[in-house]
This record gives C-alpha cells, structure tokens and sequence, in this order.
C-alpha cells in the first residue's frame, strides 16, 4: 500500500496534480461511455439488422427443427454449461455425426413442400399447353400421354424444386421400325440401340409420319428433338404468367421457366425451373432415349444411337424398398413444424418421405443426403447425379440379396461412410456398372483428370472421423 502512494505521489510531482487528475477522470469517462454504447447496442431495443434477423430466425428454426432429430439430446446445467463433457463428445462422436446429418437433412436437403407443390402446378400447366399443341398435329408428330419420371416423381428431390423430367413417347407405326442392339454394331455399344427403318418395299419412303427423321434408313435422335423444338416455338410466348424460353444444347429439349413473376415490382422476383423433355422409342419391354452416347461427338457411328432406359425397373426397386410406388402423391406424408400430421386443405411447412417414416427406414434418407452432398461438392460434380442413384442400387441390391430390407435410423451414420467407400472402390477401379446393365460403365465419359480429383476426394474423407467427416462433407 505504501508502495503504491509514493507511485501516486511521484506522478502529481512530475506531472502536476491537476493535470493528473483531469487525466483520470477522461479514462474514467470513455470507459463507462463505452460501456452505455455497448448496452444500447445489445438491448432488445435498438433496430435490428438484416444480420441479426437472419441470424435470429435460423437459430430458432434449428432450435425448432432440432427437436424432431431423432438420437441426439444435449443437457444444460443451471449455470449455462452443457451436462456432455469433451470426453463425452469423443465416446459419442457418431451420435454427434447423426445429429448433424438429421439436421443437415431436416434444414438444407429436404424441400419444402409448398415449394415442391407450387412448381409442380406450374409444370403441369405448361405441358398441358403443350400436349395439346403435339396432339392437334398428331399427323406429323403422333405421340402418346406424357410420362412423369425422374426425381421430383420419384420422392428424390433435393435441395430444389428446380428440374422435372418428362418423356415423350412416340408412336412408330407397326411393321415399320425395328431395334438393333448396340452391340450388334461395329461400334458396339452396350447400352445403346438403333432404331431402324424396315419393309420399305412394302411400306415406302413417306409413310411413316417420322420418315423426315431418318439418317440412312436409321431415326437420328438430333432430328427428332429438333422436330419437337419446331413446335415448341409455337408456344413458348403463350403465357404471361411465366417467361418460357427453349434450350437445346444438352442431351434433351429443355424448357426454361420463370415463374411467380410479380411485374409491378423493379427488381427480378421470379423463380427458375427447367423442364427436360425426352422423347423415347418403346418396343416391347424396351424403352429407348433420344439422348446422345457419350462418343458421338468423336465417331460418327455413335450420333444415331439411343440410349436404353430403366425408369420401370428403377421404380420396381424402389417400390420393393419402400413398399410403396413412388409418386408425387403417395410418396410423402406432410407433417408441421411440430412434428403432427397435416389437416387436409393446410399447407405443410416439411415433408417427409413416406418409406421414411415406416419402421424408421433411413435408406432413402441415406441417398439424398449423398445427393445433396454430391450437387454442392464442387469434385464431386465431375460425376453425375445418376451415378450416386446407381451406387445406392447396388447397395440395395446386395443387402436385398442378404433378405436385408431395412435400414434402421441409427445406422444412418454408418450407412453414409458405407456409402463413400462403396463410391471410392467404383471411382478406384473407373467402373460403375450400370445396376440393370452391367456392360454399361457409367464413368464413361467422364474425364481422366476429373475422376483422378474424385478419387483424391473420397480417399483422403473415408478415413475421417465422424466429426471430421461430418464438417468436410454436410457443406450448405
């Protein structure tokens, strides 16, 4: 103490005892100043940010959200402190990893269904204009109803309502057309086929509606979208309530649709989806896609073929897994925020997976997690959407095999890391195996370079931890 007042009075000596205490007071001042401005800005009562207000809201919707997440608990002790030590984080680090893919699932993958519902009304308004515009030219262009598949009518959606696949099916008149193999080709092409013209000396040149499709006696899969894409021009303008406009540059005819346009307001509020309509050739069992093979751009034998599709035999497996056939309308039970079924008539805030629900099977929760996971990995996306499908086939197939049909929720951690090394052995050997093909390899195509950095990517995550894995991977 003593000490302290010969400091005291040394410096009134050497700097003058006012002047000293002016100093003092000034400190004092700006301190308990700051401290006011500090309180004002944490009050409840100073406007609020557009960050504070987004922070807000996603801090209560996962507040929300977290109380439906099946296997996690956190306590709180009477001081603010949570009842799970480190050590208890480490033992429970994949109940850790569950919670966070529930959230991931619950917050980021699944869409809402409001969302889901509003873009399928607007899908079907346009195709409504548009088979009607393909039917009153049914002379030229004679085709069956529209076919809904893909993931939106599958229950596989993530993320968003932002891509529904159609088919179109083209009537060939009988004794006309017949399907060669891939295979049986020079080129052969596992896969693929041609439709072939036949019986032109009974049925000549000019009979058939789809003769100005033809590329030496063979229907040019490029010529028959372009023939649809003359006719969409007629319709692409018939509507103000959306802006349609068509691209074909991909591997079908793609409508491009702004929707919810409000034109009284300066800026863009719209929404964004895109059709993709294929027309597809189907004799007998076999049904075949005017989609080009991964070659035709280096070998002219490959331009004029089609490649097969399994949207039948997909939907059959599907159904075994889940019991039920997969569509827009019996796929999903709708459930609020509080975890009750939905009244009829009300708009649910989630939904939910209908084979998801039944004895807690999170088989296809596990795939559109790792779908979500491969559209917003930037070295996952060199592989298609459709790859990440075939390796959940496989597992299914095999487990199936074992008279394995469910996959309890508390696996789901599991199951994900089950999933990426299943991944990485396809991506180590450069073969996927299409699951109701297995002469297709469905990396091909894809290039050298882009499945080395796919390869490095899986490798170097497979042998994370459960916190590690959940980090790297559940990105937003």
């Amino acid at each position: 103490m003593g000490s302290q007042l010969g400091k005291l009075e040394r410096r009134q000596r050497q700097y003058g005892a006012k002047d000293y205490m002016l100093g003092v007071g000034a400190a004092v001042a700006l301190g308990y100043g700051a401290k006011m401005a500090y309180d004002y800005w944490a009050s409840s009562d100073r406007p609020p940010s557009n960050g504070d207000v987004t922070r807000k809201k996603r801090t209560m919707e996962s507040s929300r959200k977290r109380q439906l997440s099946d296997g996690y608990s956190s306590g709180i002790d009477s001081d603010g402190s949570s009842t799970s030590s480190r050590d208890d984080l480490k033992q429970n680090s994949t109940q850790t990893l569950h919670h966070r893919l529930h959230s991931y699932d619950w917050e980021y993958v699944e869409i809402p269904y409001k969302e889901i519902k509003q873009a399928s009304l607007v899908v079907d308004d346009v195709l409504g204009v548009l088979e009607n515009t393909i039917h009153n030219e049914k002379k030229n262009t004679p085709v069956r109803d529209f076919v809904h598949y893909g993931s939106v009518y599958e229950g596989l959606k993530v993320i968003s309502p932002d891509v529904f696949d159609v088919m179109i099916p083209i009537v060939l008149e009988t004794d006309m057309w017949e399907l060669i193999s891939g295979e049986e080709t020079v080129q052969n092409a596992p896969g693929y086929w041609l439709v072939q013209r036949v019986n032109i000396d009974f049925f000549p040149m000019g009979k058939s509606a789809w003769d100005d499709t033809l590329a030496n006696k063979f229907m040019d899969p490029w010529k028959v979208r372009r023939k649809f894409q003359n006719i969409l021009q007629k319709v692409v303008n018939w509507s103000r309530k959306y802006r349609v406009t068509i691209d074909t540059s991909g591997n079908a005819i793609y409508l491009n649709v702004d929707y919810d346009i409000d034109t009284k307001l300066q800026q863009n509020t719209s929404r964004h989806l895109r059709i993709e309509l294929c027309p597809v050739v189907q004799m007998g069992n076999v049904f075949v896609a005017a989609k080009k093979h991964p070659m035709s751009k280096l070998e002219a034998g490959f331009q004029l073929m089609w490649q097969q599709s399994f949207h039948v035999e997909e939907k059959k497996l599907l159904t075994d897994v889940s019991g039920v056939s997969p569509t827009i309308e019996n796929s999903y039970y709708h459930y609020d925020i509080s975890g009750n079924l939905a009244n009829e008539g009300e708009i649910p805030e989630q939904k939910f997976l209908l084979w998801d629900i039944n004895e807690s099977n999170c088989a296809i929760q596990c795939l559109k997690i790792m779908k979500a996971i491969q559209k917003s990995d930037r070295q996952l996306g060199a592989i298609s959407p459709y790859c990440i499908k075939t390796v959940f086939y496989h597992m299914l197939s095999h487990q199936l095999s074992d008279n394995i049909t469910h996959w309890d929720q508390s696996e789901l951690p599991s199951k994900l890391r089950e999933f990426l090394v299943t991944l990485n052995n396809f991506v180590r050997n450069r073969n996927l195996p299409n699951k109701f093909d297995g002469r297709v390899n469905l990396f091909d195509g894809v290039a050298a370079e882009d499945m080395g950095k796919v390869e490095h990517f899986l490798t170097s995550i497979v042998t994370l931890n459960d916190i590690q894995l959940g980090y790297k991977l559940l990105k937003r």
